[in-house]
């Protein structure tokens, strides 16, 4: 039986071929619902973040606005991609361009995604130990905005010139997520070793060892200086950091980890059966990152509360279009 035929046998039936053990149309609802719960919860902290001055003037909120961007603009993109291509088994627009044009959009989040939380964990630690570091405007200019406008800007450019290299002749599978497409650039070793080092091992590095060895010198400077004004004044700011990377640390780390292992020596098949699911279990850093900073939002009952009662007032608010019932004239005897 040829290839194509045991495709069309595949998505007649519904039965994945990727060895993953649940159905296309299960696969379907779940990024369905996902994704749009998702999007509203995303949107709603969107719009309190740049929005309320003080939230949006807050230096350590710049960075999860702009992760949550990505997030936004991936789950408005790409995502309907995928699901469109679950529910119906070919993808939405078969065109070579495209396909390229998802798949550079696809890479650009999800790398910059890690790149910006690897970030945050170090950037944390200037805020509150080494403040003095951005007393100034100008100072916040180089340590603080430059930086973020570099990591989303590198990601932009890179796979902006490597994602459209295809001189090897790479096919394009339409019966494919995201027609099976990647660059011939991956064909060296070279390159691969270095965004894999750049990307993923130097984001690892950043998360974990950023957001431990955070925790670590806020307990220590709190037991030595016997204070609590400390803690109180940057608890918040932890916090958020330990929610936003808390999903990385489950869903994104393993598979570097065991990427590493591999490389080291571990046989490629060890695991092979953990790393697809990974693979498909990789969008929910993007869909889960706005719940995780959701309940860091100050005074979060509160906004909800406003929402609600907005809502509420606007239904008792409705006009209401009244019956007028003529009756008729009784007409007097003559």
């Amino acid at each position: 039986m040829s290839t194509s035929n045991t495709s069309l046998i595949i998505i007649s039936t519904g039965l994945p071929s990727d060895g993953i053990a649940i159905p296309l149309i299960g696969r379907f609802w779940l990024f369905l619902i996902s994704n749009v719960l998702s999007l509203a919860c995303g949107f709603f902290l969107f719009f309190h973040l740049v929005f309320d001055a003080t939230l949006r003037h807050g230096l350590h909120n710049h960075v999860i606005i702009a992760v949550l961007c990505l997030c936004l603009f991936h789950e408005l993109t790409v995502i309907p991609w995928e699901i469109h291509f679950l529910r119906v088994g070919v993808v939405p627009i078969k065109s070579q361009t495209v396909c390229m044009i998802f798949k550079f959009i696809d890479t650009v989040v999800y790398t910059s995604m890690a790149k910006l939380v690897g970030w945050a964990s170090v950037e944390r630690h200037i805020f509150i130990f080494h403040n003095k570091w951005i007393a100034t405007k100008m100072q916040r200019i180089l340590i603080h905005y430059i930086p973020l406008i570099l990591i989303i800007m590198y990601g932009i450019i890179l796979y902006g010139v490597t994602t459209p290299m295809n001189d090897c002749g790479r096919s394009f599978n339409y019966n494919s997520k995201l027609c099976a497409y990647y660059s011939c650039v991956y064909d060296s070793a070279g390159y691969s070793l270095y965004e894999f080092m750049s990307g993923g091992v130097l984001s690892s590095i950043c998360i974990g060892f950023g957001s431990a060895f955070l925790v670590i010198r806020i307990v220590a400077q709190k037991r030595r200086l016997q204070q609590q004004v400390h803690w109180r004044r940057y608890r918040k700011m932890t916090i958020q950091l330990l929610s936003a990377t808390s999903i990385f640390f489950i869903i994104y780390l393993p598979p570097v980890l065991l990427a590493i292992s591999q490389k080291l020596g571990v046989p490629s098949s060890v695991g092979s059966s953990y790393t697809t699911y990974a693979s498909f279990f990789s969008n929910y850093v993007i869909f889960l990152f706005p719940f995780t900073c959701l309940g860091t939002l100050p005074q979060l009952r509160t906004r909800v509360k406003t929402i609600f009662r907005f809502f509420y007032r606007q239904q008792q608010h409705r006009v209401v279009p009244l019956t007028i019932t003529v009756k008729p004239i009784r007409q007097s005897r003559i």
